[in-house]
């Protein structure tokens, strides 16, 4: 066994094989993929990368599923070697499934996949490094080595590693209750890739909107069997740590992921990267896609004369003038709409830039118990369990918290260039001042 000293976890274990997969080429990469993109730029001390994000993310899985299996001990078997067997089976597919679930991004991460060719998206070119590159061989090993010890019906390979960790393409042999209970530890709202982020976010940009308590939460999350389906969920006395974690998560797209200085660097990203990358986007072969990161990018539009590349390279910003409530109505949208307008004449194209976010921070939906056999199967209705009588419930109907915040972040700004910004702002309190 290995271990990584991590700033947030502490120290994470990994065995030689799953250290093989980080001593990769493919996954080394991440050193070098910004975890927030540009915030940097407005926290400075977010500098982490996708690297430690991925191994925190590994680390988490096992300590919730020991977690959940410890609470459940016949959860997948009554028989107690079976059991055992198969919880080590589906630990090993988590760990692989979240050490390899960011290998697809782009160079600083999120704020460029607008650039990927023919509509893909990063989980596309996970998918072909998971399957095209050593990671392959490597999962390979591991399950080679894991059929040896427990026998050849627990395979584990990178098309398993891949339909469990994407969902949409389970083939029908795949698409098992176990399977899908898997998927839910790594995509959807309980699961340890958010647990990750929001504390590793937290820590390097120095705020304290991200923390929760983690401790908590883990311990009082369970499984909700109904029919042929189990699912996460948590116990009743865990809702508050559940209402902090949502909390969390809110605040930090409000403050940290939305602020609106990292957005306009966002912007002026996406402008000079397509003025130095071939054709204007990344390249769609996965070989050429990884030769990309953020030095790359840095390098390269550091030695560019293209005028597009001088505002994000020179950190020239523009004064955000106007800006809407987090969550704007369409009364608000009339009064935006009315502001562009206003400044049309005075902003020239090149003088203004606008900026509209639509954004659910979670997908908080309701559950209805309609009949004992019929229920809502939507997958993002988070279920609280009674220990007691083991009667589940809809978090939304149990925390009055978490109703106020189910509509999505709808922020929208105007910002103009520093010249201009003067006048602008006089312009704006005229028209608001006059409604």
């Amino acid at each position: 066994m290995y271990q990584f000293r991590d700033p947030i976890h502490g120290f994470i274990s990994v065995s030689e094989e799953e250290k093989n997969i980080i001593d990769s080429k493919p996954f080394q990469r991440l050193r070098n993929i910004k975890q927030l993109a540009t915030t940097y730029l407005v926290y400075h001390g977010a500098e982490h990368t996708r690297f430690g994000h991925s191994i925190g993310v590994m680390h988490l899985v096992s300590k919730t599923f020991d977690a959940v299996v410890e609470k459940n001990p016949n959860l997948f078997s009554t028989n107690k070697i079976e059991n055992y067997t198969i919880c080590q089976y589906y630990r090993q597919i988590l760990r692989l499934i979240a050490l390899t679930h960011d290998l697809g991004h782009a160079p600083f991460s999120h704020a460029s996949e607008e650039l990927f060719p023919d509509k893909k998206r990063h989980e596309d070119y996970t998918k072909d490094i998971i399957f095209n590159t050593e990671i392959g061989e490597y999962i390979n090993k591991i399950g080679h080595k894991f059929q040896k010890t427990y026998g050849d019906e627990y395979p584990i390979t990178p098309k398993i590693i891949w339909m469990i960790y994407n969902g949409d393409t389970f083939e029908p042999e795949y698409r098992t209750p176990d399977f899908l209970f898997l998927q839910g530890f790594m995509d959807g709202e309980l699961d340890c890739d958010k647990m990750d982020y929001l504390l590793r976010d937290s820590k390097f940009c120095g705020v304290s909107y991200g923390k929760y308590d983690l401790e908590r939460f883990i311990s009082t999350l369970t499984v909700y069997k109904s029919a042929n389906t189990m699912k996460l969920a948590i116990e009743k006395g865990g809702i508050q740590a559940l209402e902090e974690f949502i909390l969390a998560r809110y605040f930090m797209f409000i403050q940290v992921y939305f602020h609106k200085t990292r957005r306009y660097f966002d912007k002026q990203l996406i402008k000079a990267l397509k003025a130095i990358l071939p054709d204007g986007h990344y390249p769609e072969d996965v070989a050429e896609f990884l030769k990309w990161d953020d030095n790359r990018v840095m390098y390269e539009l550091n030695n560019s004369n293209n005028p597009d590349v001088r505002p994000f390279v020179d950190r020239i910003t523009m004064t955000c003038v106007y800006e809407t409530p987090a969550h704007a109505d369409s009364a608000e949208e009339n009064v935006f709409n009315m502001i562009c307008n206003t400044l049309d004449d005075l902003c020239k194209k090149d003088n203004i830039l606008i900026d509209k976010i639509d954004k659910a921070a979670h997908k908080l939906q309701p559950l209805y118990f309609a009949t004992k056999d019929k229920e809502d199967d939507s997958g993002r209705a988070i279920i609280i369990l009674d220990r007691k009588t083991s009667k589940p419930r809809n978090l939304m109907e149990e925390s009055r918290i978490l109703n106020g915040i189910i509509e999505p972040i709808n922020i929208w700004r105007i910002y103009v260039n520093k010249s201009e910004a003067g006048e602008a702002e006089k312009q704006i309190a005229r028209l608001l001042k006059g409604r």
